[in-house]
């Protein structure tokens, strides 16, 4: 008898609590109508020029097939405006990735929190004939030692990051549509995944695939002669992490100060609560802009005594 595997469940973006309850259940799903075409296109314009000029990957992180616009935030303004500060993608990160914690100066309790930053945006383009990808979970960077939470039910807040993939094409399984093993966040590090564990996870151009770093997946085979499946990656991790993309070495000083603040503290230009990131104890923004100080003090006003 043949096993039923589960299947990615598709949550329009209006219901923000039905799609955090399928990431927990699931770790991944696909928010419907999260964009829309014009914006789809207008992203797709900006990336062609870079997606173009790339060269053929030789190793296997990816086939030779795909070509990829890296510093993502910086190269395309529609992302940076749009997407990556979508009040949603802010939600389901705030949930899944940011950490607060407790500790006492003393006999007093200060509390700080890290917000999640970018890791790494990317544009994918996989052409005809790429081959699969074996079955990953993108949080090995991290060198996470993953519990096994099979019986216990997920615990939200066990995940270092986590990723956002919205399509610049149609993703069916002939192209390549991303493989996914539902309920394998779960997992402990010694199960070893399995191909035919995997679904496909089949993408509108308005969709949004969305997945803990837990999650085991692969790019899928384009087994197609002439298509092309494109894909823009935005992956947040835990803002006192190392991103995996350097940010600060991509971009000048006079391109990141006229990005809006949120794009900033995504991006990593502002401290991880309570003192990670600053230069010669100055925020990064005030480094940038030159600002002379007269005097230093706590950077996070909760840690200041009570």
């Amino acid at each position: 008898m043949a096993i039923e595997l589960p299947q990615v469940q598709r949550i329009d973006r209006s219901d923000e609590s039905a799609i955090i309850q399928a990431i927990i259940r699931d770790g991944c799903c696909i928010i419907k109508n999260f964009t829309d075409v014009d914006t789809v296109n207008k992203v797709n314009e900006e990336t062609r020029p870079y997606l173009e000029a790339d060269k053929p990957w030789k190793g296997d992180l990816f086939p030779p097939e795909t070509r990829r616009c890296t510093n993502l935030v910086g190269r395309s303004k529609t992302v940076r405006d749009k997407w990556i500060v979508d009040p949603l993608i802010r939600k389901i990160t705030s949930t899944f990735i940011d950490k607060t914690t407790s500790n006492y100066y003393g006999e007093t309790k200060h509390t700080y929190t890290s917000e999640a930053i970018l890791s790494i945006a990317m544009t994918f383009d996989i052409g005809p004939g790429a081959k699969a990808q074996r079955l990953h979970r993108d949080d090995k960077n991290f060198h996470v030692d993953h519990e096994d939470q099979t019986k216990t039910g997920y615990r939200v807040g066990s995940d270092v990051m986590m990723n956002f993939m919205v399509p610049g094409v149609k993703t069916t399984f002939e192209n390549g549509a991303t493989l996914a093993i539902p309920s394998s966040h779960v997992w402990g590090s010694d199960r070893v995944p399995k191909v035919e564990e995997a679904v496909c996870a089949e993408m509108d151009v308005t969709d949004c695939w969305v997945m803990l770093g837990g999650l085991y997946h692969a790019g899928g085979a384009n087994i197609t002669q002439d298509e092309h499946r494109i894909l823009n990656g935005f992956f947040f991790c835990r803002g006192f992490y190392r991103q995996e993309e350097n940010p600060y070495l991509c971009n000048s000083t006079a391109d990141v100060l006229s990005w809006s603040p949120e794009v900033q503290r995504i991006m990593g230009y502002e401290l991880s609560s309570p003192n990670i990131g600053f230069v010669h104890f100055k925020k990064p923004l005030q480094h940038l802009r030159g600002d002379d100080m007269d005097e230093f003090g706590d950077f996070d006003a909760s840690q200041e005594a009570k």
